[in-house]
C-alpha cells in the first residue's frame, strides 16, 4: 500500500508538471516558439521532433513526445534577402503517457508571428500568437489498492462506493491563449534572441464539471534569451536559457554548448557537446551531430533535486532531431 501511494503521488506531481508550454525538453534551442510563437528568428522550414523517456525508481515511468513545424510566409527570392518583413505559422502537436495508463495529456497547438527589421543590420522585433488545445486524463482503473476505504478487514467490500479523492476517470480540457514579442539579430559571426510570453492568457477553468476562480489555470510568464558566435573555422558557442514562472512555482533552465565543424565532411557536419542545468532538478550533459540540414541530439538527466532524500532514483533520457529545409 505504501508504494501505492507513493506511485500515486509520484503521478500527481508528474501530472502538475506535463504542460506542453512547461519545460519538458531540455533542447530550449530547438523549442523556442513553443513558449514564445515570436521566436521565429529565421527564413527555413523546420520539423523538430523530440522524444524523452523518464523513470522513478521503477515505479512509474512516462514519455513526453512533441513534434513542431515552422514556415515562414514568404517567397523562396524572399527568403535570401536581408532586413525584409515576414510572416511565420507554426503548427504542433505534443503527448505525455505515464505507465499503465493512468497519466495521459494531449495537446495541439497554432501559431501565427510576425518579424519586422529594425534598421539594416538583421535585426529583429516580432510578435506572436498561439492558440493550443489541451486534453488530460486521469484514470486509476486497474491499480491495484489504490483506494483502502473500499476493503475491511475481510478483503473488498462488495459494492463499497469509494471517497474518491484522486478523481480516477478525470479528464478535463481546455484552451489556451499564448502571445509573446521577442527581438533577435542574425549576422555572419553571432545571433542573439531575448523574448517574453505570457502563457495561459485567458485562465481557463482546471475542472469542466466546477467553474470557479479557484479552479482557474494561473497565467505563466516566461522569458527566453541566447546567444551562438561563430568562429572563423564554422565552430560554434552557444547559451540558451529560458526561466518560467506560474503561480508560485517556478522552472528554470540553460544550456551552453560547443560544436566542432567538420570541414572534411561533404555537404558539411559538425560534432558538439554541451551540459544543461535545469534548477533544483537536474544537470543535462548532451551530444549533437550535424549532418547538412539535419540535427540530431541526445541527451541525459542525471537528477540532483531533493526527491533523491527520500530514497528514490529518477533518470531521464531525450532524443532530438530537427530538420531545415
Amino acid at each position: 500500500m505504501r508504494k501505492v501511494c507513493l506511485t500515486l503521488s509520484l503521478i500527481i506531481i508528474v501530472a502538475g508538471g506535463t504542460f506542453a508550454q512547461e519545460i519538458n525538453f531540455s533542447r530550449v534551442q530547438d523549442m523556442t516558439t513553443w513558449y514564445n510563437q515570436s521566436l521565429k528568428t529565421d527564413k527555413l522550414n523546420s520539423l523538430k521532433l523530440n522524444y524523452r523517456n523518464v523513470n522513478y525508481a521503477g515505479m512509474i515511468a512516462y514519455n513526453s513526445v512533441a513534434a513542431m513545424f515552422d514556415m515562414p510566409i514568404v517567397s523562396k527570392a524572399a527568403r535570401e534577402k536581408t532586413n525584409e518583413s515576414y510572416f511565420s505559422i507554426s503548427a504542433g502537436a505534443a503527448s505525455d503517457k505515464s505507465n499503465q495508463g493512468i497519466l495521459s495529456n494531449t495537446l495541439g497547438m497554432l501559431g501565427l508571428s510576425y518579424s519586422i527589421p529594425l534598421g539594416n543590420n538583421e535585426t529583429y522585433v516580432s510578435a506572436g500568437f498561439q492558440a493550443a488545445y489541451y486534453d488530460s486524463k486521469f484514470n486509476l482503473n486497474g491499480v491495484s489498492n489504490a483506494f483502502g476505504d473500499q476493503y475491511n478487514s475481510y478483503g473488498p467490500i462488495e459494492g463499497g462506493v469509494t471517497n474518491d479523492m484522486l478523481a480516477t476517470g478525470w479528464s478535463y480540457t481546455h484552451f489556451n491563449i499564448n502571445a509573446g514579442a521577442s527581438v533577435f539579430h542574425n549576422s555572419e559571426k553571432s545571433k542573439w534572441y531575448l523574448g517574453a510570453s505570457m502563457l495561459q492568457v485567458n485562465k481557463p477553468y482546471m475542472s469542466n464539471r466546477q467553474k470557479s476562480d479557484t479552479l482557474r489555470l494561473k497565467a505563466g510568464i516566461s522569458v527566453q534569451g541566447g546567444y551562438t558566435y561563430k568562429t572563423s573555422s564554422n565552430d560554434q558557442l552557444s547559451v540558451d536559457m529560458i526561466l518560467n514562472w506560474q503561480g508560485p512555482a517556478n522552472r528554470y533552465f540553460i544550456n551552453a554548448a560547443y560544436s566542432k565543424s567538420l570541414p572534411s565532411v561533404e555537404g558539411g557536419a559538425a560534432v558538439g557537446f554541451g551540459m544543461g542545468y535545469r534548477y533544483n532538478d537536474a544537470i543535462v550533459p548532451n551530444i549533437e551531430l550535424k549532418y547538412q540540414k539535419l540535427t540530431v541530439g541526445l541527451l541525459y538527466d542525471i537528477n540532483i533535486s531533493s526527491i533523491s532524500a527520500a530514497g528514490i532514483s529518477r533518470n531521464g533520457l531525450e532524443l532530438a532531431l530537427r530538420l531545415d529545409f
